[in-house]
């Protein structure tokens, strides 16, 4: 905790003791300078506000391993963020974005105290490289158990890893349905935010959900091939089933969605409580509040439990191993072949698209994506790649900064491709395995769920795997599937993370260039 008067050389001090906290703290060097700027740039406005005999206290701390720095003014109630103009850059919806990434500060007034909370994000580990530990761990130690008594193994397997996968699966289903819930239902009010942006935020969103639909169906076609579709009596369309499906989602109360774990009935009801918060706006302030904070803790319990990930992963495939269930996992291999298949397929589509429509070569586009699909795919998360991501967008792609600053953070959190053909992917695999009949109406059934479910995902490493349980419960697979296909995640999510920033730069040039808003100098230019 520091103490200080607000003098220029003091904020020089406080700079330097925040970068020696940050990099401590092991937060990208990137994000560590900009948040050392934003400090500064705060500082300086309550300076110009009550001059430099004003007391500030900067509180750089952990709180629950999380880097935390608080700027505390005991003076008259001040908010240096309500001093930014109000635009298209600088929206409610986008604050409320990049305050979720850790990218803008959050300000409060309490017990005549003006206080400012800077939340960085610290630098993840490679994720991948912690997956793969795992996944040779796990292999490693179940093939020496299989030189001990099968008595003591089997016991190890259903006394001991089972019990604590059924906890952690637990754990994973009744966070599902909140996490889906909150995600949906703030995510349709702030849309409504949307209007004070005029045509470009609504242009944008109706992009986004159409565009999901419309390329996801594209790589589900490409996947059907590969298996056995069933019609049912003379018509290849089942018209009783799919009134039953539209009737299905309709619940018989509030809770039953959430106890049954119905995805669709869970959307529905989010849907109706989001849509009744916008139409009733200013008189739903306090409902609309407490409602984007559940959101925020249920995505923080997502990114807790997500860490565990690897731990689960090698617990599975070690299980697996030494149950002599592991030849289970060899037959859902189809599962990789398939969603590379998708992920192939959306991103020609893109590529080829914007190539075409916007006379840009296809060899120089891919130059231009690749940092960021590095990122991406390195880490499994978008939110690693954001700052690369809005660099790519403005600098290289010519795309208006009035996008690029709305419509990446959006973007990131709602336009989900990869994730779509991850889910449609393990849906048909896991249907075959198990005997599920394939009928059109499941697959109309499924590329809805996948869909939704990959916008409803939180944009983090792991974010996946509480869409499974409601995926599967939905269309019928059993329960047994699950630590098949989240053994099989560890490799899709991080190429589905990349082919989500890709498809969403891509969309993004396409949407500015319908806007006459895209620099085509920029995007043709090539690079040195």
């Amino acid at each position: 905790m520091m103490n200080y008067l607000l003098t220029n050389s003091n904020i020089d001090i406080i700079s330097d003791e925040l970068g020696v906290f940050l990099d401590k703290c092991k937060v990208d060097r990137k994000d560590a300078m900009r948040i050392k700027l934003a400090v500064e740039e705060t500082l300086l406005h309550y300076q110009e506000e009550f001059g430099e005999e004003q007391k500030v206290i900067v509180n750089c701390r952990k709180r629950l391993g999380r880097p935390r720095v608080e700027i505390l003014i005991p003076a008259a109630r001040f908010n240096p963020i309500e001093m930014q103009e109000v635009s298209e850059e600088n929206s409610s919806v986008l604050q409320s974005v990049l305050v979720n990434m850790g990218f803008v500060p959050t300000y409060q007034y309490k017990g005549g105290n003006n206080i400012v909370i800077f939340s960085p994000k610290q630098k993840p580990p490679s994720q991948m490289a912690m997956l793969g530990y795992s996944i040779v761990s796990a292999i490693v130690l179940g093939g020496l158990f299989q030189f001990v008594p099968d008595s003591f193994r089997l016991a190890v397997a259903n006394k001991f890893i089972g019990p604590l996968f059924g906890a952690f699966m637990g754990l994973l289903s009744a966070i599902a349905g909140p996490m889906i819930f909150f995600s949906v239902a703030w995510g349709i009010y702030s849309i409504g935010d949307t209007a004070t942006l005029g045509k470009i935020g609504k242009r944008m969103m109706n992009r986004f959900l159409s565009m999901s639909f419309v390329v996801s169906i594209i790589g589900a076609v490409a996947m059907l091939p590969f298996f056995n579709i069933s019609s049912e009596g003379e018509t290849s369309f089942d018209f009783a089933e799919l009134f039953n499906m539209i009737l299905g989602i309709l619940p018989s109360n509030f809770f039953a969605p959430f106890v049954e774990g119905n995805p669709l009935q869970i959307i529905f009801v989010a849907g109706c409580i989001g849509i009744s918060m916008l139409i009733l706006s200013n008189k739903t302030t306090v409902a609309a509040t407490m409602m984007e904070q559940s959101n925020y803790i249920v995505q923080l319990m997502m990114e807790t439990i997500s860490s565990f990930v690897p731990y689960f992963v090698f617990g599975s495939i070690f299980n697996m191993i030494i149950s002599d269930n592991f030849s289970a996992l060899m037959q859902a291999y189809k599962v990789l072949p398939l969603t590379l298949l998708g992920h192939v397929v959306v991103v020609t589509f893109y590529i080829l698209l914007v190539s075409m429509r916007k006379k840009v070569s296809p060899s120089l586009l891919i130059k231009k994506l690749f940092p960021t699909f590095i990122i991406a795919v390195s880490t499994g998360s978008s939110s690693a790649a954001f700052a690369t991501n809005v660099e790519t967008c403005e600098n290289k792609l010519g795309i208006d900064k009035h996008i690029v600053n709305f419509g990446v953070p959006l973007g990131q959190i709602v336009f989900m491709l990869g994730g779509s053909m991850m889910f449609m992917a393990a849906a048909l695999c896991m249907a075959e395995i198990y005997g599920i009949s394939i009928s059109p109406t499941w697959l109309l059934t499924a590329l809805i769920i996948s869909v939704v479910l990959a916008i409803a995902a939180p944009p983090i490493p792991g974010g996946a795997l509480t869409c499974y349980t409601m995926l599967f419960v939905q269309l019928n697979i059993p329960s047994e599937a699950i630590p098949l296909i989240i053994a099989l995640n560890v490799i899709t999510e991080f190429f589905g993370t990349a082919v989500n920033v890709l498809c969403l730069q891509t969309d993004l040039v396409e949407l500015a260039g319908d806007l006459n808003m895209l620099d085509y100098e920029k995007l043709r230019k090539a690079e040195k």
